[in-house]
């Protein structure tokens, strides 16, 4: 344990961070990103340049500064604390859907299903008569971004204006719900959540949807940013993986910034990890380590690396992944969107994906905004990529042809 992990040197390294931050980094880079020749893309603004060295900086604090963030999985969030969403509690699974390769692996790191929360979010000025699907609804099934140990479902957080964004210019969309799915976590805090607690939340709350409140698989598009899209292609792949009369897949993926590689295989002089390293949010980590170590730690739990750098489930756009004997990678796949920012880190991650899913003849819509950040599309700072990119999602989601179910 360092100077740093106890009082007072906790509190000491904060006030050094924030004056220097705001006495000496904040002014300099300010004059430095007057000329558009300095900011780290000479197309960006002042303003976006600014921000995303701002960002940057505090990722790069060695303390966390959210380490009081915590969620109360087990309380129930009154209808009167929310302005454009309802709460409802998701039961767990049962043995018919916790099966195949995630009972394989859950089995070692010692997960069971769980009950817990979501949220429908609501269109402005809609109506909330039920969770009941009306005849030939579509609908989102949700998950936040957040490296799979940070971030929430609630409606204050900040991925929530990716959906919000979705409503907002789909014609059709009335309600999308998120799932508050278990985060991981390691040493120094108690580990907990390791794979595949997320995916079963995230099973959870799409059983919940096609089972309680009765929407055809068909209409429902399972979509999320960073993490939550990479519970979107797992969700997807147990599905098809293990054939469920009561619950057949999802009609189409949406992946915004999806995090496909937590192995970081691609880490070479011309990849999109050493490239966009010193442009992207987060910033090039120390030399020996790989990025998102602790969030990579919490999520495998007791799983080897390995498991990382070759599971289908984890890293699906690893260099070393494997897929199932006597199939592709994707087949089966139903139709997907996948946005993925031009400044990102995991640029290549979700170009492989895309790759790689039309090599087994799946149909995807790519969509690379050249300027922008990961996770772009809950930015509102980030104009006008993100209202571009919801706005192309809204009309793709609009274009689906919808059945009863």
């Amino acid at each position: 344990m360092g100077v740093i992990d106890t009082q007072p040197g906790k509190t000491l390294y904060v006030i050094y961070w924030a004056g220097s931050l705001i006495l000496v980094k904040l002014p300099f880079w300010s004059l430095k990103y007057a000329l558009p020749s300095q900011r780290p893309r000479p197309t960006w603004t002042w303003k976006r340049a600014m921000i995303v060295k701002l960002i940057q900086e505090i990722f790069s604090c060695k303390v966390d500064l959210w380490e009081d963030e915590e969620r109360d999985l087990t309380a129930t969030i009154l209808d009167s604390s929310l302005t454009d969403a309802k709460f409802v509690w998701v039961e767990g699974v049962d043995d018919e859907l916790y099966c195949g390769e995630i009972r394989r692996l859950g089995q070692i790191t010692g997960v069971l299903p769980a009950k817990i929360g979501g949220y429908w979010y609501l269109k402005k000025d809609s109506e909330w008569d039920s969770p009941k699907a009306k005849p030939g609804e579509k609908t989102v099934l949700f998950m936040h971004g957040g490296a799979f140990y940070r971030g929430t479902a609630h409606p204050s957080d900040i991925t929530a204006n990716f959906p919000r964004g979705l409503l907002q210019r789909s014609q059709t969309l009335q309600r999308i719900f998120a799932i508050e799915y278990r985060l991981s976590a390691s040493a120094p805090k108690p580990p907990a959540n390791p794979f595949p607690a997320a995916l079963l939340d995230t099973l959870a709350g799409y059983r919940y949807l096609v089972q309680d409140a009765g929407f055809a698989p068909e209409n429902i598009i399972v979509a999320g940013d960073s993490a939550g899209g990479s519970l979107a292609v797992a969700l997807t792949r147990h599905l098809i993986e293990n054939p469920i009369p009561s619950l057949p897949p999802p009609g189409r993926i949406l992946s915004a910034s999806g995090w496909f590689d937590l192995a970081m295989s691609r880490v070479g002089p011309d990849s999109s990890n050493v490239l966009n390293g010193p442009i992207d949010i987060f910033g090039a980590e120390e030399p020996g380590t790989i990025f998102g170590e602790y969030q990579v730690t919490a999520y495998r739990g007791a799983l080897d690396f390995e498991v990382v750098k070759t599971n289908r489930y984890i890293s699906p756009s690893s260099l070393e992944c494997e897929p199932t004997k006597g199939r592709g990678l994707f087949e089966g796949f139903p139709e997907t969107y996948v946005a993925v920012g031009g400044a990102e880190r995991g640029l290549d991650e979700s170009t492989a994906l895309i790759e790689r899913m039309r090599a087994d003849g799946v149909k995807v819509v790519e969509d690379v905004p050249p300027d922008a950040v990961h996770d772009f599309v809950v930015f509102t700072w980030h104009d006008p990529e993100r209202v571009e990119v919801l706005g192309r999602m809204g009309r793709w989601i609009d274009a689906i042809q919808t059945r009863e179910f």
